[in-house]
């Protein structure tokens, strides 16, 4: 694989709000394992501000099928932790792979 084919995640997060973050990019199977270390930190920081953690996917380019269990790994996640969480601004692929997989009823959507 080239280096210009090689997909990148970036996470954007306020300082003033450690537990509202966004991400940039792609979300899928090659972004995923260098991600992983980030949504635990955000998890650690939305714990300790007792603050709702909100995932912003605007800005995703891509999804697959290992964003989504990601995502639902952090849904249990943060549930295990007692963390309210909420995805906002899902793109349409999500909602695509959510229900194609009968998962979408578990998404906490805001």
């Amino acid at each position: 694989m080239s280096e210009s084919s090689t997909s990148q995640i970036t996470v954007e997060n306020p300082k003033d709000t450690p537990e509202c973050f966004a991400l940039r990019g792609k979300l899928n199977r090659e972004t995923i394992p260098n991600f992983w270390p980030n949504s635990v930190q955000q998890l650690a920081n939305a714990k300790t501000s007792n603050q709702p953690l909100v995932l912003d996917l605007t800005k995703i380019e891509h999804i697959d099928t290992a964003g989504l269990a990601w995502l639902i790994n952090l849904i249990r996640d943060t549930k295990d932790q007692d963390i309210q969480f909420h995805i906002a601004n899902p793109p349409k692929t999500l909602l695509n792979l959510a229900k194609i997989s009968d998962v979408e009823a578990f998404l906490p959507l805001q």
